[in-house]
């Protein structure tokens, strides 16, 4: 098998997987304040960033091991969870709290075939403004062999984004 089926495989087929679930657990949701332009923008943001940055992340794919499929969705859920974290606002201005955000990854959780227990943490989004305090961007990017740094930019440029777009 060639590297890039296999990183199709490994990473491609895992990332769509959780990328979808996603997008089908929202629609099922039928919120009718969830503002669709700012998911459909924190996702090309995602898309955007991912490609700018692929020459950066060029030389690390020869090192990069092998992670299973469930490892990779669980980081993809994980980071998505707190792009949702950061910008519940955005993607339901109406709706006051934040409680709505753990449930519904739970749930993809669930229907991904992942143990909810898999996504515990304290509950609070990321840090993204201090780069020194990018604890859970090591942790994310450890089993990909990545630099946490690359990982927070990356990260913290995406939510960044979302609400630069929307502070007006």
């Amino acid at each position: 098998m060639g590297r890039k089926e296999l990183g199709q495989q490994r990473l491609g087929a895992p990332i769509g997987d959780t990328f979808n679930a996603l997008i089908a657990a929202v629609d099922e949701k039928s919120w009718a304040d969830f503002s669709t332009r700012a998911g459909r923008l924190l996702f090309q943001q995602d898309d955007r960033r991912v490609a700018d940055q692929a020459d950066g992340w060029r030389p690390l794919r020869q090192k990069t091991p092998a992670v299973a499929p469930e490892d990779v969705k669980v980081v993809t859920l994980l980071l998505f969870r707190d792009m949702f974290r950061h910008t519940s606002g955005v993607l339901r201005p109406q709706t006051n709290d934040t409680l709505w955000v753990e449930p519904l990854f739970k749930e993809i959780a669930t229907g991904l075939g992942l143990s909810p227990a898999r996504l515990q943490d304290d509950g609070r989004p990321y840090e993204i403004g201090d780069i020194d305090d990018c604890g859970w961007a090591t942790l994310l990017a450890a089993p990909f062999g990545f630099p946490a740094e690359k990982l927070f930019a990356c990260h913290s440029a995406i939510v960044g984004g979302v609400r630069e777009e929307f502070a007006a």
